[in-house]
Formats: structure tokens, sequence, C-alpha cells
């Protein structure tokens, strides 16, 4: 079966600062979920995250009608869940002057795949930076994740966060702002979508969890960018932060179990005829 993909229209959310946007899903299920990637053309042009590979030829035009491969600097690459990893090799070979920024265990653990190049490589690890031209990118773990080689990003020239699969949300449809889905909607989609990559908030320390929620929200961010949903900006930000304070608070989420899958077998069964 082919995979419910398309290539949604590239978002500026701040000067030099592009959303690669797909949406995932649609006509399948009731709600479709994002796929995305982020690049900044500043003055050594980065591209954070590389997408899925079920949609390589899409993905890469879209990310190259942004910025030119020859002028790409560095690859940032959040953590090595395929759907950020998807196209990391032809974009290595495409951008012959990027350097891989990364982590060890990101590294380990994608080695199984094939030998990446520890020559074009750069590892930072959580509150480390690196200079990319004209701004510092700081790599800073966010409050909620699904991988332990999780490490976003904070540009600190233009105040963008990139969460990675943190502060998302699936969508009833394409929407470019969270003003356009139902408040009601969104508010548990988003927060069932955290619940859902950290299956351990309820087991952790509520004081430690919010201190790191306030470590986050003391850099400021003017944006947060994710992979799975729609860019926060303003007072959108305050409200996901009051969203988060109550997770540890709730209930596990609860997967979609073969009641979910017949019927997504029938809706599709049904489209057929």
């Amino acid at each position: 079966m082919d995979v419910p993909i398309r290539s949604l229209e590239t978002q500026t959310i701040a000067p030099d600062t592009h959303v690669i946007r797909q949406l995932v899903g649609e006509g399948v299920a009731p709600v479709a979920t994002h796929v995305n990637s982020m690049v900044i053309t500043g003055s050594e042009p980065v591209i954070v995250d590389t997408a899925a590979s079920v949609h390589r030829d899409a993905w890469l035009e879209h990310v190259f009608a942004v910025v030119d491969p020859a002028d790409v600097r560095w690859i940032y690459l959040s953590h090595d869940d395929i759907d950020h990893t998807g196209n990391l090799l032809p974009v290595l070979d495409l951008c012959p002057d990027a350097q891989l920024v990364t982590n060890w265990f990101s590294v380990e653990r994608m080695s199984a795949d094939g030998a990446l190049p520890l020559d074009r490589m750069r590892w930072v690890n959580d509150g480390e930076s690196f200079v990319a031209g004209d701004r510092e990118l700081v790599a800073v773990t966010p409050p909620i994740y699904d991988s332990p080689t999780t490490r976003g990003l904070f540009d600190t020239k233009s105040g963008v966060y990139w969460a990675a699969d943190a502060f998302g949300s699936p969508v009833t449809h394409e929407v470019g702002n969270i003003a356009e889905l139902d408040p009601a909607f969104y508010r548990e989609a988003f927060v069932g979508q955290q619940l859902m990559i950290g299956p351990w908030l309820s087991m952790v320390d509520p004081a430690k969890y919010q201190a790191a929620l306030g470590r986050l929200q003391a850099l400021g961010a003017s944006s947060i960018a994710s992979c799975h949903g729609v860019t926060l900006q303003g007072a959108q930000i305050d409200s996901a932060f009051e969203l988060l304070t109550e997770l540890p608070y709730r209930e596990q989420f609860v997967w979609p179990g073969q009641a979910e899958l017949d019927a997504m077998h029938e809706a599709m069964l049904a489209g057929a005829v």
C-alpha cells in the first residue's frame, strides 16, 4: 500500500527560517500528522532533520527550492528516528560541504545500517552549541521525547526552537495555524500526542519535570516548530506550556488496537469501491 503523504507549501516562520511540511494519513484515518523538517538559510545554511524516505523526491525538491545544495554547510539531526533520518545519505551526497551535527548515541544507533562519515561530523550534547556563520545554534533537549538521543535546536538569532517530536499535534485537515482547528480538539490532540511520545510521564518527579519545562521556557522562543505539528508563535507558546504542565497528572495514552485497525480496513475498502 502506498503511504498517503503529500507535500504542503513551505512555510517561512522567521527571517531565513523555513519549515518543509508534509502531511501523512489524509483520507485513511480520522486525523493526519505532519512530518516536517526545517531549513535555516543564513550565511551558512542548515538543514534540520531529513524527513522520511517514502516521499524523497518531493522532499528534496522542496528543500532545494529554498537552498542550493552546494551552499549547505550543516545538517542537524534532532535524533535518529527514521522519519528524521530518511534522506540523510542522499543529502550528504548532494551537499558535499556540509557537516553532520548529531551526538554519539545517535551515531551508535544508526551504525547498524552502515557507517557514517566521522570526518564530516560534529557531536553536540545538551546545552552545547555551534556557530553556523551568522548565528549560534544551541542543542536543547525538549521536556518530552521518545528517543534518548533527542536534542532540539535553538537559534539564538531568530528565536526559533526546533522541538523534534515535542509540541506536535494531529490535525483534522491541512492548516497553517492552530487557530484554524477546533480548540477542544486541539487541546486533547496536543496532550495526547505528548503522552504518546512520553509514556514515562506518569512516572516522573513532577518537580523535576517542571524544572525542565522552566529551562525551555526561559529561552524565550519566538516560534516553536516541530516535526509533527503546526508551528506555534506568540501566545500559542504560552498556552502550550500550560498544557504541558498537566502531563504528569494525566492518564497514559491508550494506543489504538484491533478495533481501530478493522475500522481503517473498512474505510479503505469503502474508498476503493
